[in-house]
């Protein structure tokens, strides 16, 4: 995989060892970042199920002010640190990073807690579960995406809008939906 835009375009992005993921397509991403477009450029950025960190790692190469990755296999956790270690130079001081090891729903909660906010979430769940339509519930309900945010929701096109649909409280609102192949992106975005 390599990065498709920004400042570490054509970077390779090793997947993780040991783990079984589903990487992202470089089409797919790209489309991804090509409807998110400029919301990107000073975005705090979460990675949900993040894999191998792909989707974070091109938000963070398309100028996103900080990305946090979350997944909860050692070896993507491994893989995301490894990951970045090429990408950016050690640095002192903050980074515009974090990864953690956690279950997406228990992140979610815990990010809550600590009033957290993010500009953008990037959700890529395992496809064939329920996760999606779980994590959206979650997101609504911890209100973890700021004010006029996105959720970029990437799933198989066997999943309807209507078995994604979030719980109708009106936090957030479906945007668009755009089908690439066998994926299909769909956004929403906070009230």
């Amino acid at each position: 995989m390599r990065i498709t835009g920004g400042e570490f375009l054509g970077r390779t992005i090793h997947p993780p060892r040991g783990a079984q993921t589903r990487a992202t397509m470089d089409q797919v991403r790209q489309a991804l970042f090509n409807l998110v477009g400029e919301r990107v450029r000073g975005a705090r950025v979460l990675d949900l199920f993040a894999g191998s960190g792909a989707l974070g790692m091109e938000a963070l190469s398309r100028g996103a002010r900080h990305v946090t990755w979350v997944d909860s296999s050692i070896f993507c956790v491994r893989a995301i640190k490894a990951n970045l270690e090429s990408l950016l130079p050690a640095a002192q001081g903050p980074q515009p990073t974090a990864v953690l090891r956690a279950d997406a729903l228990a992140a979610i909660r815990r990010m809550s807690r600590e009033h957290r906010l993010f500009d953008l979430v990037l959700l890529d769940p395992p496809y064939g579960t329920d996760l999606a339509r779980i994590s959206l519930n979650a997101l609504t309900q911890h209100a973890i995406v700021e004010t006029s945010g996105w959720v970029v929701v990437e799933h198989d096109k066997r999943l309807t809008e209507a078995r994604l649909a979030v719980h109708p409280d009106g936090r957030l609102g479906w945007v668009k939906s755009k089908r690439y192949g066998d994926t299909v992106l769909t956004i929403y975005e906070r009230q």
